[in-house]
């Protein structure tokens, strides 16, 4: 049976860590196809307003591809769980599922959304906010349904991703009536993913300088700004921290 590769931080120690590697120890059986490889990483992101502290990443090599999911839980386990569980229904797909039971899968597995209890952002004039600068959480291609199990999981409104369709950068988000979109560049052929999500392409045609950007946040008030940055033609987000700076979210 093929071994699982396992790396915890350091932090994750003891019965936390012999649960995690009890758990994924026979992943290659759990997802039901042959695989020649297995690994599962799991870190703690940091505190602060996310609720689910803790990430876990799980790739195989499945027909000679890689396939990986990425999880996010309140503990080291709920994190590898939900890993684990989502890598074997990214192989079931790729085996031959379908595209109505990904389509369906999101649909009846979604939390309800409350968006009547979005904290409020600290109050400072345009002038004085800062921008703070960071990487956005995946560093792998997604689809459009794994991205949204990524945003529901990490209790997050909006998340930068490279789509593994088109390798853009794009945006999966909460739309204020409750429904997924997806902001993508102009002419993007994400266009068409309007049966999964409320596809949209971004405001601006062309790219965008940074200092562009905020002025458009200054002056629109803007919950969060998608654009391509005119100087590495990189898709990134700009939004309005609950302290009151300017977040910008950069590709890895």
């Amino acid at each position: 049976m093929t071994v699982v590769e396992i790396t915890l931080d350091e932090g994750i120690t003891g019965a936390d860590a012999e649960a995690v590697r009890r758990s994924v120890a026979e992943l290659p059986t759990y997802i039901h196809q042959p695989v020649s490889r297995a690994r599962l990483t799991v870190r703690r992101i940091g505190s602060g307003r996310v609720k689910r502290q803790y990430v876990a990443d799980a790739n195989v090599i499945f027909n000679g591809r890689v396939i990986a999911s990425h999880a996010a839980g309140m503990t080291a386990l709920e994190a590898a769980d939900a890993a684990r569980d989502r890598l074997r229904r990214q192989v079931g797909r790729v085996a031959g599922e379908g595209r109505r039971r990904r389509n369906e899968k999101r649909l009846d597995e979604a939390p309800p959304v409350d968006l009547a209890h979005r904290p409020e952002a600290g109050v400072l004039p345009p002038s004085q906010r800062r921008i703070v600068r960071r990487r956005t959480y995946l560093s792998v291609p997604l689809g459009t349904l794994d991205a949204i199990d990524g945003l529901l999981s990490m209790d997050l409104e909006f998340m930068l991703f490279v789509h593994a369709r088109t390798h853009e950068d794009v945006v999966v988000h909460l739309q204020d009536d409750g429904q997924f979109g997806l902001l993508f560049p102009d002419r993007s052929p994400l266009a068409d993913e309007g049966d999964i999500v409320v596809p949209r392409p971004s405001r601006y045609p062309g790219p965008l300088a940074l200092s562009a950007a905020r002025s458009e946040m200054d002056f629109l008030d803007h919950r969060f700004l998608y654009f391509l940055d005119a100087e590495d033609k990189r898709g990134k987000v700009i939004y309005l921290r609950h302290d009151g700076d300017y977040g910008l979210v950069e590709p890895a």
